[in-house]
Parts: C-alpha cells; sequence; structure tokens
C-alpha cells in the first residue's frame, strides 16, 4: 500500500480539506505539521516553494485543489460521470474565489486598501454563499447530485480558515449550509478522525485559565475543562510538571506555563499573527497586559496592610497609565490590538480584564470606550458567546 505524509503548517486552512479526504477514505497518513520558523527551510524542498505538499511514496506533488481531487477519485467522491465531475470541480473553484476575497483583506496591512478590499469581500461574499445554500438546497442537501462529494468536504473542512478570516460565522444566516456542514461532520469516518485530545487543568475560577479557553473555544476545538477545588489540589499538585496550574494536556502530554500554552494554540489556530512583525507585536502585547495582572494580582492577595497600601498605589498608577495606551493601540489599529484583526492578544485581554474588574471591583474598561468596545465584540464571537452562556458560575 502506498504510503503518503502531507506537509503543511500547524494550522487547518489548506491542508484540512486533504486531511478530510485521507480520513474519509481510510488512508494511514503522516500529518507533519512544521513549526512556522522552519519554514525557510523546509520552502526550498518543496516543489514551488509552497505549501501544502502531499508525499506518495516519497513522490512530492503540490496545490490542494489537485491533490484534493487526486484523493476524491480513488475514494468515489469525484462524481459518478464528467457532467458531476465538472459540477464538483466548478462548485470548488467558487469556494476557493470566496476564500481569495476575504484572504485580500486579511492579509492587506495597508489601512486604505484594506478597506476597500474589505468592502469588495462584503459585497461579494454573501452573493455567492446565497448560491451555494440554493445549490445545496436543490441538489439534496449536497453540493452536486444529492450524494456526498469532495466539494462538499472542502467546504466544511476550510470553512473554520474562513470564519476566522471574516472575523465571524459565515453561514449563520444559511440554514442548508449548516445543514450540510453537521452532515459532513458526522461522516463517521470523518467524525471518528483522530484529533488531539485537549485536557486543561485548573481551579474553578477565571485567572491564567481563562485566556486558555477562551482560544480553545474560539478555535472550535473540544477539551475536557477540568476544574479543581481549591480542597482537591493537594492530591493534583504532585502530578503537574511545575507544581501549578494552569496545565493544558495534549494527548496526555502535559504543557504548564498559561502564556506558553496560548501562543501553542494561536500559532496552531490563526491567531499567532501572520509575520513575525506581527507576532512580535502581540506578544509585546499580552506582555503588557500580563505585567498590569501581576500588579493586580499581589494587590489582591496582599494580607499585611502596609504592604497592601504600597501596592495599591501602584496599581492605582499603572493600571490608568496602561489602560490608556492599550486604548490608543485598538482605536490605531482598527478596532483590535494588532493589525485591524482578530488575534489572541484580543482574546487575552477580553478574558483576563473580567478578572480585573472583579478583582478591582469595578469595570476597568468602563473609562475606556475602545477597549469597551473591543471586550464586547470579541464576547460576541459566536463560539465565546456560546461558552460564556454555558461557563460554570465562578469566583471571579
Amino acid at each position: 500500500m502506498p504510503t503518503y505524509k502531507l506537509t503543511y503548517f500547524p494550522v487547518r486552512a489548506l491542508g484540512e480539506p486533504i486531511r478530510f479526504l485521507l480520513s474519509y477514505a481510510e488512508i494511514p497518513f503522516e500529518d507533519d505539521r512544521f513549526d512556522r520558523e522552519d519554514w525557510p527551510k523546509i520552502k526550498p524542498t518543496t516543489p514551488y516553494g509552497q505549501v501544502p505538499v502531499l508525499e506518495v511514496d516519497g513522490k512530492k506533488v503540490a496545490q490542494s485543489s489537485a491533490i484534493s481531487r487526486y484523493l476524491a477519485k480513488q475514494c468515489g467522491l469525484a462524481g459518478k460521470d464528467d457532467w458531476e465531475a465538472l459540477l464538483i470541480d466548478a462548485t470548488v473553484d467558487t469556494i476557493h474565489d470566496v476564500r481569495a476575497k476575504l484572504a485580500a483583506f486579511h492579509y492587506e496591512e495597508d489601512e486604505t486598501y484594506k478597506a476597500t478590499k474589505r468592502k469588495v469581500a462584503d459585497e461579494v461574499v454573501p452573493f455567492y454563499l446565497e448560491r451555494l445554500d440554493a445549490q445545496v438546497k436543490d441538489n439534496g442537501g449536497y453540493f452536486v447530485g444529492g450524494a456526498l462529494s469532495w466539494a462538499d468536504l472542502t467546504f466544511v473542512a476550510i470553512l473554520d480558515y474562513l470564519n476566522f478570516m471574516n472575523g465571524s460565522d459565515l453561514i449563520e444566516k444559511y440554514e442548508n449550509l449548516k445543514q450540510l456542514k453537521e452532515k459532513v461532520l458526522n461522516v463517521p469516518a470523518i467524525k471518528t478522525w483522530k484529533m488531539p485530545t485537549y485536557k486543561l487543568t485548573y481551579f474553578n475560577i477565571t485567572g491564567l485559565a481563562e485566556p486558555i479557553r477562551y482560544i480553545l473555544h474560539q478555535s472550535g476545538i473540544k477539551f475536557e475543562d477540568r476544574r479543581l477545588t481549591f480542597e482537591e489540589w493537594p492530591q493534583y499538585k504532585n502530578d503537574m510538571p511545575l507544581g501549578q496550574v494552569p496545565v493544558l494536556e495534549i494527548d496526555g502530554k502535559p504543557h504548564p506555563q498559561s502564556r506558553a500554552v496560548c501562543r501553542l494554540l494561536a500559532r496552531q489556530n490563526n491567531l499567532a499573527g501572520s509575520s513575525n512583525e506581527e507576532s512580535y507585536t502581540i506578544d509585546a502585547v499580552v506582555d503588557t497586559i500580563d505585567d498590569l495582572r501581576q500588579a493586580i494580582s499581589q494587590y489582591h492577595w496582599e494580607k499585611e496592610p502596609a504592604a497592601k497600601e504600597k501596592l495599591k498605589a501602584n496599581v492605582d498608577t499603572k493600571l490608568p497609565f496602561i489602560l490608556q495606551k492599550l486604548n490608543a493601540r485598538v482605536q490605531k489599529e482598527g478596532g483590535y490590538f494588532v493589525n485591524g484583526k482578530l488575534s489572541w492578544a484580543d482574546l487575552f485581554y477580553t478574558a483576563v480584564s473580567e478578572m480585573f474588574s472583579g478583582l478591582l471591583e469595578t469595570d476597568v474598561n468602563k473609562d475606556y470606550p475602545e477597549l469597551k468596545k473591543l471586550v464586547e465584540k470579541v464576547r460576541s464571537l459566536p463560539n465565546i458567546k456560546a461558552y460564556l452562556e454555558s461557563r460554570p458560575k465562578t469566583a471571579f
């Protein structure tokens, strides 16, 4: 039997339709998700300096649609005749037209051009989606011929990436596309495809774990949210790598240090910036927010009155100074912390600012309109909103 190896970044995006097809066909494959830092070394080894690349018995082939079509033919998802194959190809090309319109503004760094391209996408993308939704309705719940094809798998596999670039759920208003998504995700071979298992251990408070929870939920990653009581903590402490929490287990391997965990998840789910400079800026924003967190936490937990008074003076100085700077940044950067798009810095701040308000017993964002709007925007994201509505009651 041929051996298969898929090489791509540690994200879904263009690699995910290929993973869906390999999984549907029950073809064992090596899912090589390299670190972005390794890309300069890997790039010259690829056929056209880009990924995804599929190796079949060591032979490398590029171009995601061509790879998907090849696999679809092998597992009966390419149509029952040439006409259906044509309709499937046309549908896939349309899906990628949607992707191209979203990518055009999402990755644009010039704010003037970005706004223009966003306006184009806002006009064109609904036009496409209306027709794709009608196509599913007219074809018995699938894109072509009333039967599952690689067009259906492609759309559902790439949808998370499209939603990420758009900043919201693209198919929220399209019932037929929503039903198609559920149908594909419940195909046994897709449903049982081995995804990493995640288990987050922390206390039943927001604290250091809440940014991790936000990123996991926003990324659509199912995880076990184990919330310990403080009475239970002594029996688990020695099992933790550094004797502290939060700890995220991925396939049983423990990962300590909350910000390092956040950064790992963000890189894997398109929330860590699209360049080294963006990644640095996101990290710098998060570090600044965490400086404030440490000051507030030290003040809150201090018991000795004189020391607590000094720590309060520090918070009274640092809090407005940092929040003013962050507020100005959000205003300058188009409603987010970095380059006008959602990143883990936005999720991080929204998660910890709730804790700040709880510890200080006041709404820390009330005098900072841009931060207030950012928090409201993040909390309104479909995945975050659903999490907050079902979140266990916490102390803060």
